[in-house]
């Protein structure tokens, strides 16, 4: 990875933690705001073995983001995505790598092509960058809200269109896969810009 890209992600977090202490009101979030601050980070050696496990290779700015923070803890959601000017913003919180792992045993375990749910107009929605599947091994989710009904994750297998390591969104109900950004400092970079426009921060 690019030095400078080492450093925009740097940037971008310390941002997003300055955004999330101006931004929070609320008592009890403000707790997990403050766990989240001792939080480690994964170490070289973790964030290798989990490349390793997968076959993967993790984007760099998402492993510069894990080296500080695994993850954000349970229930502190520190990606908001969507239209905050709009009043539709979606928080997400970050799952450790030890959380991923327990979620890929049963989310994105198999393939499943969009074919065997959707006709052939219907999966015209598919955004070019993403392989029609609704469920494919090669996307690792990390990021979710409470319930799992939606899922962020790393694309590895993207379409021509699309770039290796890309973020991309599963919707439950109806379930379908939409593409967000082409790497997780873009995605990042939108949630800190819907932050800046929200007056507080509430569950």
């Amino acid at each position: 990875m690019k030095p400078e890209s080492n450093v925009t992600i740097n940037v971008l977090m310390d941002e997003l933690n300055r955004l999330l202490d101006e931004k929070i009101q609320d008592h009890e979030i403000r707790q997990l705001f403050e766990e989240y601050q001792y939080l480690d980070g994964a170490s070289d050696e973790s964030l290798d073995l989990f490349e390793k496990e997968y076959g993967v290779r993790l984007p760099g700015d998402f492993r510069t983001f894990y080296h500080r923070k695994d993850g954000s803890g349970y229930g502190l959601h520190v990606l908001y995505l969507g239209d905050a000017e709009g009043g539709r913003c979606t928080p997400f919180y970050l799952m450790s790598l030890e959380e991923i792992r327990d979620t890929k045993q049963y989310f994105c375990e198999v393939d499943e092509r969009l074919e065997e749910y959707y006709s052939a107009e219907e999966m015209k929605q598919l955004d070019p960058e993403i392989k029609p599947f609704l469920f494919h091994k090669p996307w690792i989710p990390f990021a979710t809200i409470a319930g799992g009904s939606l899922y962020l994750m790393l694309d590895f297998d993207p379409a021509a269109e699309g770039t290796y390591g890309q973020i991309i969104m599963y919707v439950h109900d109806p379930d379908f896969v939409y593409y967000l950004a082409p790497t997780f400092t873009d995605l990042l970079c939108m949630s800190n810009h819907n932050l800046t426009m929200m007056d507080e921060i509430t569950y």
